[in-house]
């Protein structure tokens, strides 16, 4: 219950003149202005130890008008938030054009997206750790979201601290029946918003668009860390998922039985989709809830070269398209996706460049249409 206790957001400015007090969260260009009196009596309340679910259940509209636009605007947290929020959970990037928006307390209709920038698998001397950052400099259907800013990434994490932060996002915006959008980032982070998603909904089925099956269960490997090329193995050994459906997949060498796939309930599909295929998407995921993950090697590097571990002979455009059209009309509910393992590439004056971005964002428009 501790956790739970509201405190002021450590990297909250107070500024007291003499007739009212200013709240300012200048990472989030936040700012609320208080009388003396409501300021005082914020305090104590406070110091009484309140808890989040007192807040929820407040009978008095007077005292919910005052405390709820704070917790709303990330001016109050819990103790937990506190803590995750203490180095910036979410963050408003210095090279983002416009303010990030607070994750909403109610259902809206746009998705919700959030970049995770970092790379742990480390794989040189191509990272996906500026992915969220070319997304939103040279894509153009983020704008048909709502842009909640990045995960802040300090040198104090490892994966599983940042994951911790990714978990918490993905719990303020499900819990309002929000859909989400994440930008990685390697691939490794998808382990943590279906870890979480799973603590929400049942019966997830996960769409992945990959190059690699991420399945390593060699006897070598199944007690590593979680790491990108072993994440829905991992997922699937906790139970998280109740199926994956795999496209693209086209992998030298298999890290697991052959056997394996069927007592896990994969399905792996070949990269052109028929009638037949499309009929044993429809009857594994129609009326379950379904997350698509889309790693950019997925895609046919003769069109698509920009990514961190590129395989010849992937998927078209219009490959890609029709599966996500198929999925859309299968009487799913797709409650999330992944964008990850972009990167980019730099001309001779050193100007960025993904001449690619362009055909991300179709297929991102496909699924949040």
């Amino acid at each position: 219950m501790e956790k739970r206790r509201l405190v002021l957001n450590q990297n909250v400015t107070i500024k007291e003149h003499h007739d009212r007090v200013e709240l300012i969260l200048d990472e989030r260009r936040i700012k609320v202005n208080l009388t003396v009196k409501a300021f005082m009596f914020l305090k104590n309340m406070l110091e009484a130890r309140i808890v989040k679910d007192e807040l929820d259940s407040m009978k008095n509209p007077h005292l919910k008008e005052l405390i709820s636009p704070l917790y709303f605007n990330d001016i109050l947290l819990t103790e937990e938030e506190d803590e995750l929020l203490k180095f910036g959970v979410l963050y408003n990037p210095a090279r983002m054009q416009n303010a990030a928006s607070p994750i909403p307390e109610r259902r809206i209709e746009k998705w919700c997206f959030f970049g995770a920038p970092a790379d742990f698998a480390l794989d040189p001397p191509r990272s996906p750790a500026h992915g969220p950052y070319i997304y939103r400099k040279l894509g153009e259907s983020h704008r048909e979201m709502m842009d909640l800013g990045d995960i802040a990434y300090t040198t104090a994490d490892d994966i599983y601290r940042f994951g911790k932060k990714i978990q918490h996002v993905i719990r303020r915006i499900r819990e309002k029946n929000n859909r989400v959008m994440m930008f990685g980032g390697d691939h490794s982070l998808t382990y943590f918003v279906l870890k979480e998603l799973s603590q929400i909904n049942k019966d997830i089925i996960l769409i992945q668009f990959d190059a690699h099956s991420d399945i390593n269960t060699t006897k070598n490997k199944i007690n590593d860390l979680l790491y990108h090329a072993n994440f829905v193995s991992k997922l699937l050994d906790e139970k998280s998922l109740s199926g994956v459906i795999q496209i693209g997949v086209r992998e030298q060498n298999l890290r697991y039985e052959t056997d394996y796939l069927v007592q896990n309930t994969v399905l792996q599909l070949p990269d052109k989709l028929g009638l037949e295929e499309g009929k044993k998407i429809k009857n594994m995921i129609n009326g379950k809830h379904v997350y698509i993950t889309f790693d950019a090697d997925t895609l046919d590097p003769k069109i698509f070269p920009h990514v961190t571990t590129p395989l010849d002979n992937g998927l078209s455009e219009e490959d890609v398209l029709y599966a996500v059209d198929i999925i859309r009309n299968s009487g799913c509910d797709i409650i999330g996706a992944d964008i990850m393992e972009f990167t980019c590439g730099f001309d001779e004056k050193g100007q960025l460049f993904n001449h690619e971005i362009s055909l991300l964002d179709r297929v991102i428009t496909r699924i949040i249409k």
